[in-house]
Parts: structure tokens; sequence; C-alpha cells
């Protein structure tokens, strides 16, 4: 299955959760809240644990964050936002980290943010559990104050960012 009918099947199964998670993480109109200048507080958002589409003995957890894209003291006028988007997967059973289906996660994010936004999104980085696979993977999108996505801001230095376009 593709990401694109993978995301439709997760966003048919996990509509209340999606919607939930995005009210969170963007507001009750499903957009960033910026008023003109930047994000007015840092917001948090959280989905899970969820079973995994693709393999029934994953669970998996997703975080959000979304943060003034002017925080660092190098940038602090700095206009718009960063969107931090995290899944996790964990064995059901026993708890401990497990591997995430490859496909999955890119999906996952499309229906959280939908599939233009997931063009102008970076994957961000992975974590690997005790066997070395994959287990946690970040993926990040730059908005402006309008809500709109932008590139990768020059002085976000960040070596293991990487454009779901490229990928």
């Amino acid at each position: 299955m593709d990401v694109n009918e993978l995301s439709a099947k997760i966003q048919d199964r996990y509509r209340e959760e999606l919607d939930a998670f995005r009210q969170q993480l963007f507001g009750t109109q499903e957009h960033l809240v910026v008023r003109g200048e930047s994000v007015p507080e840092q917001r948090f958002a959280g989905l899970g644990p969820v079973v995994s589409l693709e393999d029934p003995r994953i669970r998996m957890t997703l975080g959000g964050d979304v943060v003034d894209l002017g925080w660092t003291p190098e940038h602090p006028t700095a206009e718009g936002a960063c969107v931090t988007v995290s899944i996790a997967g964990h064995d059901h059973v026993t708890g401990e980290r497990a591997m995430l289906p490859a496909g999955e996660c890119d999906a996952w994010l499309q229906a959280v943010i939908g599939a233009d936004r997931t063009r102008h999104a970076y994957r961000a980085g992975t974590l690997s559990g005790v066997d070395g696979r994959l287990s946690t993977v970040y993926y990040r999108l730059f908005l402006d104050t309008e809500g709109n996505p932008i590139p990768k801001p020059d002085y976000f230095d960040d070596p293991d960012l990487r454009s779901m376009d490229e990928l």
C-alpha cells in the first residue's frame, strides 16, 4: 500500500483522534494561530497509543509541538513557526521500543498535516531501539506568519533535516 492509500486508511480509522490532535496542535479551526507575527505560545499535542495498520503488534504514539521561529537567542525576530511531529513505536505486550513500519510513519504525518503540507515537511532524524532498528521518527514543518509552508530557514542548522520531496 502506498503512502496516500495508507494515509486515507489512517484518516478513516482514526478520524476522531486525528481531529483532536490537530485541534491541540493548530487550534480549533485547524490552522496555526500566529496572530500576524509569531506563535503566541508553545503548543503541545499527543495521540495514542494506536494500533499500527501494518503491524498489529506495534502501538504508535504521536507527539507534536509548535514553537515560534524566534525562540533562539540568535534570531529573536524570526517570524513564523516550526511544527514538530514525532512518532514512536512500542511492542503492545512488553511496552519496549519496537521497529516502526517503514512507510506508515510518512502516512501518519500526511494524515496529520495533509498531503500539501507534507511535501514541504522535513524528516528530522530518528532514534533506534536497543537492537538498532528504527523506533522513533521526527518531522518538522516550517510555516510563515499566515500558516503557509516555507523552506527551512537558512539559520536553522540541522544536518539531519531531509526534505520529504527528496526521500
